[in-house]
C-alpha cells in the first residue's frame, strides 16, 4: 500500500477509531484530521495511533494530547513512522510493553503461534494472576489488546474466531528490537561467534540466537540476570574438550530455554540443573533422563525425538516425572509410556500431577484408571500408538478424566481401532480427533450424542462398508466444523437434521465419495464448505448444492473447490493428524 491523501488518512483512522457506521463527534474532528495528517500518509503510522485512540477517552482534551505528540516527534525525527510507532509504544500499559518487545524474539515474517507465545509470556513472568482469571487468560487478553492496537497482527484463526497465530509487521518488529535493545530486555543477533557477543552483554535480559551459533569457549560466560534464550539454529561446539564448559550451564537464572533446531545425541545433563527453567523445548536422539524432574519448576516440556517417531517406537518416561508437580504441558513428539505413579517418600501418598493439563501422544498401555485417576485436570489428551486387541479396553478409562476437552486418537499399523465400549463416555469432550479407526454404524451413532461435541476430524478411517447412514434420531446437536479427510466412504446418507449448528463441512481427498448430501445446504447455520482433492461426482454435488441454495437467495453459503492440496504427502498427513 503507497502513501494515502489526507482525505484517505482521515477516513482509516476515522473507521478504526469509530467503526464503519458510526461517526467522528463533531468537536473531535478537527484535531482527528491533525493527527492523520501528521501521520505522512503511511497505513501502518495510522492504524497504529488509531488503536492508541481507540483505548482513550473520547474527550476533546485527550486528542489534543495525543496530537501534540504527534507533532513532535513527526519534527524530530527523520524517520516519521519509526517516530509515530515509538510515541505509540511509550502510551503502551507497563503490562504490556514486555510482551510487545518479546515479539522481537521472533524471526523476521514468522508466524508465531498464538499458544506458544502465551505459554512463553507467562513462563517470563511478565504478568499477574487476577482473582477469578488464570495467567493463560490474561495472557490471551494481552494478546488480544495488542491486536487491538494494530501491534500484532493475526496470521490465522480457528473456525470459531480463536486466534490461532500471529505474527508483527517488520517496521514494529524494528522498533521492538530498537526499544528492547535500549531497555538491555532483549539482545538478537545472526552473528555465528555469539562467546564475546554474550560476554559484551551479560546485563541483558533476553537472548535470541537467529542463525547457527559456534560456542568455541563458553568457560568465562556468567550472568545472573538473562530470563530467556531461543536458538534458531544449530550449536557448533568448537572449543577443545577441557574448555568445553556448557553455554547453558552459566545462565543458571533463565525461565525460558527454546532450542528449535538443534538435535542433541543425548539430553544435556547441565540443562536439568537450571531449576528455574518454567519453558523448556528440546529435541534430542536420546531419552528423557531421571534427572529432569531437578526441574520442579517446569510448566510446559516440548521433547521432540524424531528417530522414534519415524520407527515407531515408544518413549519410556521416567517414573520421576510425577515428582514434576507444577508441570502444565507435556508434548512429545514420539508416543511415550508413563508408569503408574509413584508414592510420596515421606507421606507414602501417591504422587499425582495435579496441575498437568495437556499431555500428548500417550500410548494405549498407560491409558489406565491408576495413571488417570492422577491426571484430575486433563483438558487436552493425544493418544499414539498401534491398534491392538486390548486398545478398546485401555480406552474404557477415559471415563476417569472428568475435565477432558480435547481428545486425539491416532492410530497406525494394519489393524483399526474401534470406537465400541468407549466412546460413549466422551460427554465432556468439545473438540474429537480420529485417525486409523473402524466406524461403525452403531459408533457413529454414539458420537452423534456426545452433548456438548463441537468440533470432529475424521482422518484416514474406514466407515463399515464404505458407507455412513445417519437417521433423524442421530443428531450431532453441538457440532459446528467436520473434517472427512482421506476416508474409506462411498456413500454418505444425511440431513440437515444431523447437523443442526453446522458452521464448517471441510471434505479432503474423498477421492471414493460420490456425493454430499443435497440436504446439508440446507443447514442454515452453515458457512462454508471446502473440497480439496476430492472427486469429480463430490465437486458437482458441491456445485449443485451452491446452485440450489442461490436459487433460493441463499448467498450467505460459500463454498470452495480446490483440485490440489498444499499439504499433499501422506507424511505430511499424519503429522498433522498428530500435532495439528
Amino acid at each position: 500500500m503507497g502513501v494515502l491523501s489526507l482525505d484517505d488518512s482521515w477516513k482509516l483512522l476515522s473507521i478504526k477509531v469509530f467503526g464503519v457506521s458510526d461517526l467522528c463527534p463533531s468537536e473531535l474532528e478537527d484535531i482527528g484530521k491533525q493527527i492523520a495528517g501528521r501521520c505522512g500518509g503511511l497505513p501502518l503510522a495510522i492504524l497504529v495511533v488509531a488503536g492508541h485512540l481507540s483505548k482513550i477517552a473520547r474527550r476533546r482534551e485527550s486528542w489534543i494530547i495525543v496530537a501534540k505528540t504527534v507533532n513532535s516527534v513527526v519534527a524530530n525525527n527523520p524517520d516519521k513512522c519509526l517516530g509515530v510507532l515509538g510515541m505509540s509504544y511509550n502510551y503502551l500499559p507497563n503490562h504490556l510493553k514486555p510482551c510487545f518487545l518479546s515479539m522481537g524474539a521472533f524471526p523476521e515474517d514468522f508466524e508465531i503461534k498464538a499458544r506458544t507465545l502465551i505459554q512463553v509470556w507467562v513462563a517470563e513472568g511478565f504478568l499477574k494472576a487476577e482473582r477469578v482469571k488464570s495467567l493463560e487468560k490474561v495472557a490471551e487478553e494481552c494478546l488480544e489488546d495488542l491486536i487491538s492496537r494494530n501491534l500484532i497482527m493475526i496470521r490465522k484463526r480457528r473456525f470459531n474466531g480463536e486466534i490461532r497465530s500471529c505474527g508483527i509487521h517488520d517496521l514494529l518488529r524494528d522498533l521492538s528490537l530498537r526499544e528492547a535493545q535500549k531497555e538491555k530486555f532483549l539482545h538478537v543477533t545472526s552473528t555465528r561467534y555469539v562467546s564475546n557477543f554474550l560476554a559484551q552483554r551479560n546485563d541483558g535480559r533476553g537472548f535470541s540466537f537467529l542463525s547457527n551459533i559456534s560456542l568455541n569457549d563458553s568457560s568465562e560466560l556468567s550472568s545472573h540476570v538473562a530470563r530467556s534464550m531461543f536458538f534458531w539454529g544449530k550449536l557448533l561446539i568448537s572449543a577443545p574438550p577441557h574448555r568445553q564448559i556448557s553455554l547453558f550451564g552459566c545462565f543458571k537464572h533463565i525461565r525460558v530455554l527454546a532450542i528449535f533446531s538443534h538435535m542433541f545425541p543425548a539430553f544435556p545433563a547441565e540443562i536439568t540443573q537450571l531449576t528455574h527453567l518454567r519453558y523448556l523445548w528440546i529435541q534430542s536422539n536420546g531419552g528423557l533422563p531421571a534427572s529432569v524432574s531437578h526441574l520442579y519448576n517446569l510448566q510446559t516440556l516440548v521433547f521432540q525425538q524424531p528417530e522414534l517417531y519415524y520407527m515407531h517406537k515408544t518413549l519410556v518416561l521416567p517414573r520421576d516425572i510425577w515428582n514434576m508437580t507444577q508441570l502444565r504441558r507435556l508434548r512429545l513428539l514420539s508416543g511415550n509410556y508413563l508408569s503408574k505413579p509413584k508414592r510420596s517418600t515421606t507421606t507414602d501418598d501417591v504422587l499425582g500431577l495435579s496441575n498437568l493439563e495437556e499431555l500428548s501422544h500417550l500410548c494405549f498401555s498407560s491409558c489406565t484408571e491408576e495413571v488417570f485417576s492422577c491426571l484430575p485436570n486433563i483438558r487436552k489428551l493425544s493418544i499414539l500408538d498401534a491398534a491392538s486387541d486390548d486398545a478398546s479396553e485401555y480406552l474404557k478409562n477415559l471415563v476417569h478424566l472428568e475435565k477432558l476437552e480435547t481428545l486425539k486418537c491416532v492410530c497406525y499399523g494394519q489393524k483399526r481401532l474401534t470406537l465400541s465400549n468407549w466412546c460413549a463416555s466422551l460427554t465432556s469432550v468439545k473438540r474429537l480427533v480420529l485417525s486409523g479407526c473402524l466406524l461403525l454404524s452403531e459408533d457413529m451413532a454414539s458420537l452423534a450424542a456426545l452433548p456438548n461435541l463441537e468440533v470432529l476430524k475424521l482422518r484416514d478411517n474406514e466407515f463399515e462398508g464404505c458407507v455412513w447412514t445417519l437417521s433423524d434420531e442421530d443428531e450431532f446437536s453441538q457440532l459446528k466444523f467436520l473434517l472427512l479427510a482421506e476416508p474409506h466412504l462411498v456413500n454418505w446418507e444425511a440431513g440437515s437434521v444431523n447437523f443442526p449448528n453446522l458452521q464448517k463441512l471441510v471434505l479432503r481427498k474423498c477421492i471414493r465419495l460420490e456425493e454430499i448430501p443435497i440436504d446439508i445446504g440446507e443447514i442454515c447455520t452453515l458457512e462454508m464448505i471446502e473440497l480439496i482433492c476430492c472427486s469429480s461426482s463430490a465437486q458437482n454435488s458441491a456445485n449443485e448444492i451452491r446452485e440450489e441454495q442461490e436459487s433460493m437467495g441463499n448467498s450467505c453459503l460459500d463454498i470452495c473447490v480446490y483440485a490440489d492440496d498444499d499439504e499433499s504427502s501422506s507424511l505430511f498427513d499424519f503429522w498433522r493428524a498428530v500435532l495439528d
